[in-house]
């Protein structure tokens, strides 16, 4: 018996099928930029051995190998080669992808990324204006904590004005559903950190489509995930000055009778008065409303115009396909290309502000 106990233990298989942590390399964040034709250039942030044992006594903290491949996989192999360790992607934070990759290849990559078994595909998904590999690098001060680092500039709704994090799953879904367009986040660097104030549409074949920083905050409150704007408006009263506007959007959508697509969204902002109008030394009632009359008339035109450009190209970056899909599919289906029809489409925008009295503050 105790042969036996032995020998099944022996053919078992599972004692060296996962590798120990210290023959791993961690990938925390991959940066993906164009290379030759066919091809990416692809960087790995990896914590080093040192950074992992807790030890401090110098050395860099994190290494970023890098090669060119045709494929993801590719170059996770030749990696392998160069690190000397299994290259792990389980702890994977963040894809950045460069504005300057051909449609092709980074839909190639994002397609080959979802079908990787090890990761969990909750990484940040995110852009990069400039080379994407030196995007990716946290700033020296914050380098021990790079997925807090990361996790601080995609998604974190106290500490920026909108929620601009997009995990893979999210990017990958919004691409595969009705409108068929991602928002991400387009990063660039601002001396030695991130700075993140535009989005970019992507559509499958195409060239991302980037919003401008006025326009972006517009994006930002049709997708309901503005929650600390601010706004400088002027006022029959004089200008005035909002800050942590959060917006809730309620968009619907039909196909008329003449055959065209109409959209109607209705924009909700609740925020606070930082500053009074010059004029007003007590802020009335009859102030408020209208304060709140000038910022809505403020807030219609930047919603309109960021709604019109996209409009003429044909990207969906606001849901309307979603919301004629989920009230009458057939329609949505009958129209074929839905970004021929939105540059076609009638839309209708209606805003509302609200400005409680606690928000007068200094």
């Amino acid at each position: 018996m105790a042969v036996l106990a032995l020998g099944l233990l022996a053919l078992g298989g599972c004692a060296g099928a996962t590798p120990p942590i210290d023959s791993r390399a961690l990938v925390l964040a991959v940066a993906a930029d164009p290379a030759g034709p066919g091809q990416i250039k692809y960087t790995l942030a990896i914590p080093s051995p040192q950074s992992l044992s807790g030890s401090s006594g110098g050395g860099n903290e994190f290494y970023y190998p890098s090669t060119a491949a045709a494929s993801f996989d590719g170059a996770i192999s030749r990696l392998e080669d160069q690190t000397s360790r299994d290259v792990y992607l389980g702890q994977m934070h963040l894809l950045m992808l460069s504005l300057q990759l051909p449609p092709l290849l980074r839909d190639r990559l994002i397609a080959e990324e979802q079908r990787i078994g090890e990761v969990d595909h909750t990484e940040w998904l995110a852009l990069a204006d400039g080379p994407a590999a030196r995007v990716m690098q946290p700033p020296p001060l914050q380098e021990r904590l790079p997925a807090f680092y990361f996790s601080t500039h995609f998604s974190c709704r106290t500490c920026q004005s909108a929620d601009y994090g997009v995990p893979a799953w999210r990017a990958e879904a919004d691409l595969a559903s009705a409108g068929s367009v991602a928002v991400l986040p387009v990063a660039r660097l601002d001396g030695a950190n991130i700075a993140i104030d535009r989005v970019a549409a992507l559509q499958r074949g195409k060239p991302p489509f980037i919003f401008n920083p006025e326009e972006t905050l517009a994006v930002m409150a049709l997708r309901g995930r503005l929650s600390k704007g601010s706004l400088e408006v002027s006022t029959p009263l004089g200008p005035a000055v909002l800050r942590g506007l959060a917006a809730t959007a309620r968009r619907s959508a039909v196909v008329g009778a003449d055959g065209r697509l109409h959209v109607r969204v209705r924009v909700s902002y609740k925020g606070l008065l930082a500053q009074r109008p010059e004029r007003v030394q007590h802020m009335t009632a009859a102030a408020a409303r209208t304060v709140e009359g000038a910022s809505a008339q403020a807030l219609t035109r930047l919603l309109t115009a960021a709604i019109a450009r996209a409009q003429a190209a044909g990207v969906d970056a606001f849901y309307f396909g979603q919301a004629l899909y989920l009230q009458d599919p057939e329609r949505y289906r009958a129209l074929g290309d839905f970004s021929r029809a939105l540059q076609h489409a009638v839309v209708a925008v209606e805003v509302k502000v609200s400005l409680p009295e606690q928000g007068i503050t200094a």
